[in-house]
């Protein structure tokens, strides 16, 4: 091989690990834009154009992995509401197939970069330089290998060089979508994240507490719904821990998870918030809130260097799990492997809202149905347990809270447990005796505040004892 094609090789390698930082800073840069009007932020489009999946206008192609990611959340910086992209060169075939219209690039746009992966194949010689090696050679290599002979240590590498794309939207004159994809309503997506959720077959569980994934129980846990100051943003959280869970060694074993430390926590924290805000936007849930943007701007300044090749990564880890949601929303089987079967799913939802049920937790109604019921129509109200559902209930479940409400929301139970120890019975009767005292305390208090005088009249004089 020539020094003149190592040099060029050389080059190519360098030219990969540069355009891959450029391509991760343009990713940060966007998630910290989001982050930082987070709660504020509105979505450009009008609410009949949901946010879709990033698809080629000439081929149909679904973009994946990284560039999924970096395309829609170029999308949501810049207000596009159409998914279709394509290079200049397709443009041009789409207007050599349309002569009759007026189409152009709208005058100062700018394209989108992204990545197109080639795998390179080399061994190294003994003075250190590479030698790469083509596809003849590669099989040569390989049945000396069979053969018992000795060869070179064949290594492997991903490289990556740019492509520019543009959007639908940046085109004037450009066709219109032949289907125009139509939004769930909020019941229908707050059904259809339950479901979604239920049938990954990650058990959540509700609590006091507050929302994490559990990994050694392999649970999640959530607050109650009615601590939510929505619906939205309750499924919002429900989502972004169970992005935490699809981690576990038996579904994409990420291996950050087993190893917890700063920097591994920062990239998995980076990888649900990418998740995150590309749900919230395909399914209209709002933006995490809390310190995404402490999070992001960390991150935004490691993300050169050694980490550039490992944020793609992440970026792509996070689009994986939203392909598998892409493709239950579209009925389909997702392809994962640790996914389960579809003839299992309505089992595994079943055993969802058993959950549920046993720890008493009411899944939140949207803002308009509340608003169309008549306020005089009680809240309906959960059918009881079976004695069989609340014993199996009760096994199943390890925090002691929920075992307690499991027994006090069961007749039957709550007889049991004080006839088999009555000490049991006379605390609980001295606890429900003393909350009553203090109950009785907290509304004569509030009663006396509602009747004090207002504005400026002079309190009443005390009498002095």
């Amino acid at each position: 091989m020539s020094q003149e094609h190592t040099a060029e090789k050389k080059n190519r390698f360098q030219i990969s690990r540069e355009v891959q930082e450029e391509f991760v800073n343009s990713v940060a840069a966007n998630m910290l834009a989001l982050a930082e009007t987070a709660g504020k932020w509105q979505k450009p489009w009008v609410a009949d154009k949901p946010l879709g999946m990033p698809f080629c206008a000439t081929t149909g192609r679904e973009y994946g992995g990284a560039n999924m990611v970096k395309l829609m959340l170029t999308s949501i910086v810049n207000g596009y509401n159409d998914d279709r992209w394509m290079t200049f060169k397709q443009f041009q075939q789409i207007q050599a197939d349309h002569p009759a219209r007026d189409m152009k690039v709208k005058k100062g746009v700018k394209g989108t970069k992204l990545l197109r992966p080639e795998e390179i194949t080399f061994i190294v010689k003994e003075d250190g330089k590479w030698e790469y090696l083509t596809d003849k050679q590669i099989k040569e290599f390989a049945a000396r290998k069979e053969q018992g002979l000795d060869v070179p240590d064949v290594q492997r590498m991903t490289l990556f060089y740019p492509f520019t794309v543009f959007n639908a939207a940046q085109i004037d004159g450009f066709p219109p979508k032949e289907q125009q994809a139509q939004p769930m309503t909020p019941i229908e997506r707050n059904d259809f994240v339950e479901r979604f959720i239920a049938c990954t077959g990650i058990p959540v569980e509700h609590h006091t507490g507050d929302a994490y994934y559990e990994p050694k129980a392999d649970t999640v846990k959530m607050p109650f719904p009615e601590r939510f100051i929505s619906t939205e943003e309750y499924y919002a959280s429900k989502l972004h821990e169970t992005y935490h869970a699809t981690g576990h060694a038996m579904r994409e074993n990420r291996k950050e998870k087993e190893t917890p430390n700063i920097k591994n926590y920062a990239f998995e924290e980076m990888r649900a918030e990418m998740f995150s805000m590309l749900a919230g936007a395909r399914f209209d849930l709002p933006m995490p809130e809390s310190n995404s943007s402490a999070y992001i701007n960390k991150w935004n300044q490691t993300f050169s260097g050694g980490d550039a090749k490992a944020v793609f990564q992440a970026a792509a880890e996070a689009a994986k799990v939203l392909t598998i949601m892409h493709q239950f929303e579209m009925g389909e089987q997702p392809k994962a492997q640790w996914f389960p079967r579809s003839e299992n799913w309505p089992g595994l939802i079943a055993d969802q809202v058993q959950r549920d049920a046993a720890c008493g937790a009411h899944m939140p109604v949207p803002a308009e149905q509340v608003a169309a019921r008549s306020t005089d129509d009680p809240m309906p109200r959960p059918a009881p347990l079976s004695f069989e559902a609340s014993a199996a209930a009760f096994q199943e479940a390890d925090n002691p809270l929920i075992k307690a409400r499991i027994i006090l929301q069961n007749p039957d139970f709550l007889e049991m447990a004080l006839k088999q120890d009555a000490a049991t019975a006379r605390s609980l009767a001295s606890l429900c005796d003393s909350f009553a005292q203090t109950l009785s305390m907290e509304l004569d208090e509030k009663n006396r505040a509602a009747l004090a005088p207002t504005g400026t009249e002079a309190p009443a004089t005390r009498m002095r004892m």
